[in-house]
């Protein structure tokens, strides 16, 4: 028998064999890429349904805060809202502590959200009328309004 002849099979069948390695190195490797950016595809929808419910939970604390506000002012015999006269709020159905938060959400400083006009909300309130092109008197109407709920 050829001893050759084993040693030529040994040449021919180790550079298939190292192939054959490498080929399934490189199915793992993209079955791990695969599934990376299948995960990552994941977290980001997560990420946005969670954004998402952020924002409705802050949504719906303005409008209980809003609610109960409105629980809190005095009324007539009638049933409607006693209309204070020295108030800057010149829109129906917005509290002043709608107010002071759309100002903390357009940047400007009323200072305490408190639900009471100072001083601090005056300044904010004309400060946001001016940066607007807005006549700024510091009396929320409703244009003023309108572009202050939209921020």
């Amino acid at each position: 028998m050829n001893k050759k002849y084993p040693v030529a099979l040994f040449i021919f069948i180790l550079p298939l064999v190292v192939l054959t390695a490498g080929c399934a190195t490189t199915q793992a490797r993209r079955a791990d890429s695969a599934a990376t950016n299948d995960l990552t595809g994941q977290l980001s929808v997560l990420q946005s349904q969670v954004q998402a419910k952020d924002q409705e939970i802050r949504d719906l604390k303005l409008q209980i805060e809003s609610m109960e506000n409105s629980l809190k002012k005095p009324a007539n015999f009638a049933g409607k809202e006693i209309e204070d006269k020295t108030s800057i709020l010149h829109v129906s159905g917005v509290t002043v502590r709608e107010l002071q938060n759309s100002l903390v959400r357009a940047g400007f400083d009323p200072g305490a959200v408190d639900g009471k006009i100072g001083k601090k909300t005056k300044k904010a309130v004309k400060d946001f009328q001016k940066k607007n092109s807005l006549k700024a008197d510091g009396v929320v109407g409703e244009k003023t309004w309108a572009l202050l709920k939209a921020q």
